[in-house]
């Protein structure tokens, strides 16, 4: 039974896709991200790495406390960011970069992360409903999300060394 293996790849999948969208609006609307924005990406990375785990080596518990630790890594820098543009200074516009569905993206990254601690919660809750398969056997569904997971993690990392070098990353030009 590979249905836990196809699942972690979907949550995978999402969250790969969550993070093209990030690079589309960097890239192609020209919204460079902010250090919080960056870290947030980081806590997606973790979770992606983690459930990847999973696909490659097993369900393991292990791995989703990897996936619950990246999510609280990220959850702690999107709800820092929000807190900052809830109450925005006189004049300044509120929320930073382009609103999808309403909602800022970092906005969404709060109920991404915390979609990802509940659902590795309700993984490790029922994890003994689970038939462990063995087998070795890679499935098509899992051979894209491992590649499509790696190509979308080095964008992520080369963008970033490419906007910040090896310094620190500061958001209104070079940091002193």
């Amino acid at each position: 039974m590979y249905s836990i293996r196809i699942l972690n790849s979907v949550c995978s999948l999402i969250v790969c896709s969550i993070l093209l969208g990030a690079l589309y609006f960097q890239f192609f609307l020209g919204e460079d991200p902010c250090p919080l924005c960056l870290l947030q990406r980081m806590g997606m990375m973790g979770v992606i790495f983690g459930l990847i785990l999973n696909i490659q080596f097993g369900f393991n518990v292990k791995h989703f406390s990897l996936v619950i630790f990246a999510a609280l890594v990220g959850l702690v820098f999107s709800t820092r960011q929000v807190l900052l543009h809830i109450c925005p200074e006189v004049g300044v516009a509120s929320g930073y970069g382009t609103p999808v569905f309403g909602m800022h993206l970092y906005t969404w990254g709060v109920f991404i992360f915390l979609s990802s601690i509940l659902g590795s919660a309700l993984f490790l809750l029922f994890s003994n409903r689970y038939k462990m398969v063995n087998d070795k056997k890679i499935l098509a569904i899992e051979k894209l999300t491992l590649y499509l997971s790696f190509i979308i993690i080095a964008i992520n990392v080369i963008a970033t060394f490419f906007e910040c070098q090896l310094g620190p990353c500061c958001e209104n030009g070079p940091c002193l």
